[in-house]
């Protein structure tokens, strides 16, 4: 994929994902990968993007009152440190394409399968050590890949049946925006000198793409979207990228 056409692309997806509380984090990963981006460079811009995204879903569903906050901290007790210690780790190429490949299919099947009904009463309580244990899981997925991690644990909380549609919605949404910014930070850690691999307008056109892209697309999530067509038309795009991963993985192509 041309390298300038990364920055609408990113909108588009932007738009897509807000509207299903998500960050976009596994499309703009995929979108990096086959541009030929240089993979010790791809998750800092993609957590950067996802970060952007997801901050402007969680400030407008905690605005609207769906944020639940015994669900979220913790979630983040353990998803934070995970995120840190993922993105801190020196992978190679190989390697990373494989984890990749791996997380965008497990993305995809998870967007893919119908997510079931919470309980309109708001749903059972889940258990703290429940949570506990997802969010380590998910943070660790998160650092080391450069997604948020959101994409999983919506569907999780789905068929746990603890809450509404928007109040999942906006605990993915800050899962995603703190796992991003931890995940970032480890990626940091290792250096800045792979950055330069890619463009210095990406830095900047792709973080602006986004930011108009969320701003439109968790307003629709807020008032009126179901969010199924997008959930269906996201796990399409991200199964035939990580196809495509596990045919360079097998081939070298």
């Amino acid at each position: 994929m041309p390298l300038f056409l990364l920055p609408p692309a990113f909108l588009g997806i932007a738009f897509l994902y807000s509207m299903a509380g998500f960050g976009g984090g596994s499309s703009y990963i995929a979108l990096l990968a086959i541009s030929g981006i240089p993979v010790a460079s791809i998750p800092v811009l993609a957590l950067s993007c996802n970060l952007i995204v997801s901050t402007q879903g969680s400030i407008l569903l905690y605005r609207r009152g769906h944020f639940r906050l015994k669900w979220i901290m913790p979630l983040v007790a353990t998803s934070v440190p995970a995120a840190y210690l993922g993105g801190s780790w020196h992978l190679g190429s190989e390697t990373f394409i494989t984890i990749l490949a791996a997380v965008l299919t497990l993305a995809g099947l998870a967007l893919a399968v119908p997510a079931g009904k919470p309980e309109h009463s708001g749903g059972r309580d889940a258990r703290p050590v429940q949570l506990l244990l997802i969010g380590g899981i998910l943070g660790g997925v998160a650092g080391l890949s450069g997604i948020g991690g959101g994409i999983f644990l919506s569907p999780a909380l789905h068929l746990m049946r603890i809450g509404r549609a928007k109040s999942i919605a906006a605990s993915a949404s800050v899962f995603i925006a703190i796992n991003s910014l931890a995940g970032l930070a480890g990626q940091l850690s290792k250096g800045t000198g792979e950055l330069s691999a890619i463009p210095a307008y990406l830095y900047v056109a792709c973080p602006l793409a986004v930011l108009a892209g969320g701003f439109l697309g968790s307003r629709h999530l807020v008032h009126t979207l179901d969010p199924l067509r997008v959930r269906r038309i996201t796990a399409i795009v991200v199964l035939l990228v990580a196809v495509r991963l596990w045919l360079k993985v097998a081939t070298g192509y």
